[in-house]
C-alpha cells in the first residue's frame, strides 16, 4: 500500500496556537493598562480577546479540513461518499426544520445543533473528493462556441 503524505500547511496550527495565546494573553494586559472608563468606550479594545480567539477557532476549522482532506481524498468509494453526503444534507433540512417551528422549546434547541453540527460537517466533506473522480486543478472558461459545438456531436 502506497504511504500517502498528509498536506496540511504548517502555518496553520502554528497560526492557530498563536493567536490562542494572544487572546488569552491579551484580556489582562488591556485589563491592566486601561481603566474601565477607557475600555467602556473604546469597544475595539474588549474586542481584541475575542478576535483572536475566534480567528483562531476558524483557522482551527480550516486546519481540520485541509487534514480530513488529504487523508480521504481519493480514498472513499462513490457508493459510500454519496449516502454520507445526502444523509449530511437531511442533517440540514431537519436542523431548519426543528429550528423554524412554533411549538417546542426543545426541538427549537436540538435543531439549532443539529443545523450547526450538519453545516460544519457538510463544509467539510464537500472538501472531501471520492475514489475515481477526477479533479482537475485548473478550472477555465467556456465559450458559447465551444458549447454548442460539444453539445451539437
Amino acid at each position: 500500500m502506497k504511504k500517502r503524505r498528509l498536506h496540511v500547511p504548517i502555518g496553520l496550527p502554528i497560526s492557530v496556537v498563536v493567536l490562542l495565546i494572544l487572546g488569552a494573553v491579551a484580556n489582562p494586559i488591556i485589563s491592566s493598562i486601561f481603566t474601565e472608563q477607557q475600555l467602556s468606550t473604546n469597544v475595539l479594545l474588549s474586542a481584541i480577546p475575542f478576535v483572536c480567539i475566534f480567528a483562531a477557532i476558524v483557522l482551527a476549522f480550516i486546519t481540520l479540513v485541509a487534514f480530513v482532506a488529504s487523508l480521504l481524498n481519493h480514498n472513499i468509494p462513490p457508493e459510500v461518499y454519496r449516502p454520507i453526503e445526502l444523509t449530511i444534507i437531511a442533517g440540514i433540512v431537519l436542523g431548519i426544520l426543528g429550528m423554524f417551528q412554533p411549538w417546542f422549546f426543545m426541538a427549537y434547541r436540538v435543531g439549532f445543533f443539529v443545523l450547526l453540527f450538519s453545516t460544519f460537517g457538510f463544509i467539510l466533506w464537500s472538501h472531501v473528493i471520492p475514489k475515481g473522480v477526477q479533479h482537475s486543478e485548473e478550472v477555465g472558461g467556456v465559450s458559447i462556441g465551444e458549447f454548442e459545438q460539444g453539445h451539437s456531436g
